[in-house]
């Protein structure tokens, strides 16, 4: 897959455009415009965090979040097209609490200080794309793992068993290994009380980190000579809960 660069912009611009636009040729804007984005979507699926972290980052899962993505993107006439084109916001997520701390806790086991894609251009097309992919993750994990929609809150299932159906799989057997919405918040609320046995400044800059904060900012705000000392306490931090929780599936590997 080539690099998301300035060219691939202005492409997928045109091509969102043609599309909005109308017109005969709009079937055609609108084939182009998945060829464009379709290996950047499935991509950046694979490198989701989330889904990394949740065991559902195969080709099937990367393809269904990008399946999701275009779906999203067709839906009401190509509405959401219409909104980017318009400059309007992506609509939010699901506002799911437990899946935003999985969200944030999966950068635990993360060895870089990014998602590994700093080099390429940092443009609207590919940022709202980007949001949508998060977006499309979040509910194929809460899909994948059989969990409410959100509306009224948890089931029984989301409770206790959290399996979803066998015939709602995207293969036989191939559950993620562990769904039980329960579980999982009991290991997250273990994680963050771990956390907070920690020296104060390695609790307070690996919580800046998890918030996406960079090295540079956390020394900023912890008053810390510079990055490397920042760097230190994160990677020190990740190494207590590594050793802590490792196997505890879907947050370490």
């Amino acid at each position: 897959m080539d690099r998301w660069t300035a060219s691939v912009e202005d492409q997928v611009r045109g091509a969102i455009d043609a599309v909005v636009a109308g017109g005969p040729g709009r079937l055609a804007s609108w084939r182009n415009l998945m060829a464009l984005v379709a290996p950047h979507v499935e991509a950046w699926a694979r490198a989701s965090r989330l889904l990394r972290r949740c065991r559902l980052a195969g080709d099937d899962d990367a393809r269904a979040v990008m399946v999701a993505v275009f779906e999203r993107l067709a839906a009401s006439d190509h509405a959401n097209l219409r909104a980017f084109v318009a400059r309007e916001a992506v609509p939010a997520g699901d506002g799911d609490e437990l899946v935003d701390e999985l969200e944030r806790l999966g950068r635990v086991d993360d060895d870089g200080d990014g998602d590994g894609d700093g080099d390429e251009a940092a443009t609207p097309a590919r940022a709202w794309l980007l949001r949508l992919v998060d977006y499309a993750a979040r509910d194929h994990v809460r899909r994948r793992f059989g969990w409410a929609d959100g509306e009224g809150g948890p089931t029984k299932r989301d409770l206790h068993s959290d399996a979803a159906p066998l015939d709602s799989s995207v293969e036989v057997g191939a559950r993620p290994p562990m769904t039980d919405r329960l579980t999982v918040s009991k290991l997250v609320a273990e994680v963050r009380a771990y956390m907070a046995s920690f020296p104060d400044g390695m609790r307070q800059a690996v919580t800046l980190w998890l918030d996406d904060r960079g090295f540079d900012e956390i020394a900023a705000e912890l008053s810390l000579a510079d990055a490397d000392k920042a760097r230190a306490l994160v990677r020190a931090g990740q190494a207590r809960l590594r050793e802590k929780f490792r196997g505890r599936a879907p947050l370490f590997a």
